[in-house]
């Protein structure tokens, strides 16, 4: 694999890993999820329009991309109500980590495929690192921070909707060879346009103009973000000799860079404890990726 792919990987990383901070921070993380998914189609829409000339989508795909838009949906909202009380070096592996897990499960229930026992130990590593991050703040010196049970409910559907996206996900892009890149904009602007109309429904439209007026920068930064960090993906593993099997566990690098984030920059408690279950977390992906 070559530098110039490892350097976008480990970019991608980066951002995912930022973006997820700059959510954590915002003051109302629900208004502030809505806003940058109503502008993420917005800055995106150039993209799409070139890539929309002599597109043909079956109507099977248009399916797969409402179902993906639906998941999407669920995946957002449970992420800023785990971030709403838990911690980002906690929440972020935890729901990154459980979603290849099940991923995995769902490739052999509905897509018949044949893991090895090498990827079946990725996901019990994944599980150890996770019982050790639901642990983390139970102590006395942790009872201020960690994750409460809600944020763990919530961190848990964020890995659930993770793992069933990425099997339809998988099916749009691999099986009915739409473009990733016009698969991923048109997904997101059906879960953003449901997500709004939801949000705007049920406590109107002050709390976004509050946190527009609060957080415009960082709103339209995640709203960039989101969507640029997967596409440096999508086009590492474009390149010419690039193994796949090699990239995604690379991204596993994305938990130990949240949780670094974490802990340095907001100052979230339980160092050695996090950053330990993030290094089996990391270890039970890249398994489950390579050698799954």
């Amino acid at each position: 694999m070559s530098l110039r792919v490892v350097a976008l990987v480990l970019a991608s990383c980066v951002l995912h890993a930022w973006w997820n901070l700059l959510l954590k921070r915002a003051r109302d993380k629900m208004a502030f999820t809505a806003l940058f998914l109503l502008l993420t189609p917005l800055l995106y829409l150039p993209m799409a329009l070139f890539l929309a000339g002599g597109a043909r989508i079956p109507a099977v795909g248009w399916g797969c991309m409402l179902a993906a838009s639906a998941l999407y949906f669920g995946y957002f909202a449970a992420l800023a109500t785990a971030y709403k009380d838990g911690e980002l070096s906690a929440a972020y592996p935890l729901a990154r980590g459980v979603g290849p897990a099940l991923a995995l499960v769902w490739g052999v229930l509905f897509l018949r495929e044949r893991p090895t026992g090498w990827g079946f130990f990725g996901v019990m590593l994944v599980v150890g690192a996770t019982v050790l991050l639901v642990r983390v703040g139970r102590g006395k010196v942790a009872l201020r921070s960690g994750l409460p049970p809600g944020a763990v409910l919530a961190a848990l559907v964020v890995g659930l909707m993770y793992s069933l996206y990425s099997l339809t996900d998988k099916v749009g892009v691999g099986r009915l060879h739409i473009h990733p890149a016009l698969y991923i904009y048109l997904t997101y602007a059906m879960s953003a346009l449901a997500f709004g109309l939801w949000f705007v429904g049920r406590r109107g439209s002050e709390p976004l103009l509050a946190e527009w007026r609060a957080n415009r920068t960082a709103c339209t930064a995640v709203a960039a973000l989101n969507v640029f960090s997967y596409l440096l993906v999508l086009y590492a593993m474009s390149l010419p000799g690039t193994p796949v099997s090699y990239v995604i566990p690379l991204r596993s690098v994305s938990v130990l860079i949240a949780v670094l984030l974490g802990v340095e920059v907001l100052q979230e408690g339980e160092r050695w404890s996090k950053l330990g279950a993030a290094a089996l977390m990391m270890a039970g992906i890249a398994l489950m990726a390579w050698k799954g």
